[in-house]
């Protein structure tokens, strides 16, 4: 009894230990990057987003443990002196609070970003999304097609894979794990295992210089961001699976870029066969690259989005 007492007083002790240094970690981490947009109150919750340039409006959504910034970093620029460029972070989040204690579905995220884009006073835009951004974008084309005039596809999940679930995703999402994982996370990984997750991301390219920095890889390891994204990353292949069969639906023309050694969201099981699903679809494969076209084959976007524009020819933002 003496011993389970004294382990149990050790246990408590560092698990206060954790706390204390996650709640350091996430202090630092709000002044080291801070919120640098706006906020859209909707559907008794708000999004966080950024808005810059002038023309057309343009719609950008992020990836999964991601945030608007990284949509930012490099593609933002390139398109602001001819679009009026919208970079969200999704619900749960960058700075968009989650709203949903069972994770954010693709409908529901789909839907309070298309709600803050017509309360923004924008009834037609151009709609980008990148990786698990990119399957909130489909679901948003599917619901609300009268929001949009053209969608772009950056090695975005579309089909189902056979694998299931990865290992710290099901120790984050799972309700009897996850807690003590994420207050692991937030209170101790080091920046060597931080900069070992981008290279992977980018592999076989390099990550760019800078991108680390701007994109706020703390604002990752904050515990309620790895609660939301876990919940919604593992919910996603089901929910994938449900829009298979709607894609005949989508009548607005579609650009999809996928690389060919993409190892996270592979090209094959998705953008090819989706290429088969959609009727106005141009798909760009681009040999040997990762995951992260939009960051290592900027102009390739660019020019697919340029592409999109010049055929549907929205007007100018109001």
């Amino acid at each position: 009894m003496k011993w389970l007492s004294i382990l149990l007083i050790l246990i408590a002790i560092s698990l206060g230990i954790l706390m204390l240094l996650a709640a350091r970690n996430e202090a630092r981490t709000a002044k080291r990057w801070p919120q640098g947009g706006q906020f859209v109150d909707v559907n008794g919750t708000r999004l966080h987003l950024k808005i810059s340039g002038q023309g057309p409006p343009i719609v950008l959504i992020h990836g999964a443990s991601g945030n608007l910034n990284d949509l930012t970093f490099a593609l933002a620029p390139a398109l602001e002196n001819r679009f009026t460029v919208i970079a969200v972070d999704r619900p749960g989040l960058g700075y968009s609070p989650a709203f949903n204690p069972k994770g954010e579905t693709l409908a529901e995220q789909a839907d309070v970003i298309a709600a803050a884009i017509r309360k923004l006073g924008y009834d037609k835009v151009y709609l980008l999304g990148q990786s698990y951004g990119g399957s909130v974008s489909l679901r948003l084309t599917l619901d609300q097609p009268d929001l949009v005039a053209g969608l772009v596809l950056v090695a975005a999940p579309s089909n189902v894979w056979e694998k299931g679930l990865g290992t710290l995703y099901f120790l984050t999402s799972n309700p009897v794990t996850g807690p003590f994982m994420r207050l692991l996370i937030a209170a101790v990984t080091p920046a060597s295992a931080v900069q070992s997750s981008l290279e992977g991301i980018f592999a076989p390219q390099t990550v760019p210089e800078g991108f680390g920095e701007f994109v706020g890889t703390g604002l990752t390891l904050r515990r309620s961001q790895q609660r939301a994204n876990a919940l919604q990353v593992a919910a996603l292949k089901a929910e994938v699976r449900q829009m298979v069969p709607r894609y005949g639906e989508i009548s607005v023309p579609v650009e999809a870029i996928h690389g060919t050694a993409d190892t996270i969201v592979p090209c094959k099981i998705h953008t090819k066969i989706l290429a088969n699903q959609i009727k106005d679809i141009n798909v760009t494969v681009l040999d040997g690259v990762g995951h992260m076209p939009h960051q290592t084959d900027t102009a390739v976007v660019v020019d697919a989005i340029d592409r999109l524009a010049a055929k549907v020819g929205l007007k100018s933002a109001p």
